[in-house]
């Protein structure tokens, strides 16, 4: 879930702005995932890239994926 308070905290860590601004879109979960553009109306299979097991959401992609964790 979103909070307020999470772009201040982004902010304020030293990083190039462009993974500031990503870091925020995950923060927010709007990442353009599958699961994501099919919410806007896309025709899309929703099943995660890499693993191929669950739905590819940004949580699951960025914190629950067993291939992702590994990078």
């Amino acid at each position: 879930m979103f909070l307020p308070w999470t772009w201040k905290m982004i902010s304020k860590i030293n990083v190039p702005h462009k993974v500031a601004c990503f870091t925020w879109l995950v923060a927010r979960e709007a990442v353009l995932t599958p699961y994501n553009q099919m919410k806007r109306g896309r025709q899309l299979c929703s099943r995660c890239f890499f693993c191929e097991r669950e739905t590819e959401t940004t949580k699951h992609l960025f914190f629950h994926c067993r291939v992702t964790e590994k990078l």
